[in-house]
């Protein structure tokens, strides 16, 4: 399966580009995800997510194929596993940055692949439920690369974060008890399958109230 988006950051290419490239900083920007271990071209990684009550978390190993700095594009490849079940996922992701008027434009192609309770979702809601929270990291990750609205006058937004980052950014060798994500809610993906799914049954739930209103004046007006 195959899941693009695009949107913009209020910055130059290079700017957004060295932003993109430290792992350890932009997973958080996910919601539900964190670095566990791991750098350069190699990491480990945890996301959880939610469907309703029931929570579901993956591990796995997250690595560079490929790292183009003169045409600001990289190529990533992921491979989880669900810690509690048989479920799993496998993603090749595209990211190329491009300058456009006012700042830079971040294009992701995903070719994706999964297993277990995950994929009984359908393409089109998975899409729906990527583009929310693609739009929720782009979100994070600009607020990330402006600095936030706590940043002290004349400060670069780019250093006070990455000073914070490495305040609570755990050892290489942590271990699973000792991974920071904990505070970076998991993704409650009936949330926001919810709005997608109830756009969609509302032409089924406008016949099946029009037939019953149908039916209804043919056996009372008789």
């Amino acid at each position: 399966m195959n899941f693009q988006y695009r949107f913009t950051l209020p910055v130059p290419v290079d700017q957004a580009w060295a932003t993109l490239l430290d792992v350890r900083r932009v997973a958080p920007c996910m919601p539900g995800a964190g670095i566990e271990s791991g750098e350069g071209d190699h990491y480990v990684g945890r996301v959880k997510v939610k469907l309703g009550p029931i929570e579901m978390a993956y591990r796995g190993d997250l690595h560079f194929i490929e790292r183009d700095e003169a045409a600001h594009r990289m190529k990533l490849e992921g491979v989880g596993k669900e810690m509690r079940g048989g479920g799993g996922a496998k993603a090749l992701v595209t990211m190329h940055v491009a300058s456009v008027p006012g700042g830079s434009e971040v294009a992701i192609d995903s070719e994706y692949e999964l297993s277990g309770r995950a994929a009984q979702f359908g393409t089109g809601m998975i899409d729906e439920i990527g583009g929310k929270l693609m739009k929720e990291f782009a979100r994070r990750l600009e607020k990330l690369i402006l600095g936030g609205n706590n940043q002290a006058s004349g400060q670069s937004s780019l250093m006070s974060q990455a000073s914070a980052s490495e305040r609570a950014r755990p050892s290489a060798n942590a271990g699973a008890d000792d991974w920071g994500g904990d505070d970076n809610e998991p993704l409650d993906l009936v949330g926001l399958a919810w709005g997608p799914l109830v756009s969609r049954s509302l032409p089924v739930l406008h016949l099946l109230i029009s037939a019953a209103t149908l039916i209804y004046l043919v056996t009372h007006l008789r």
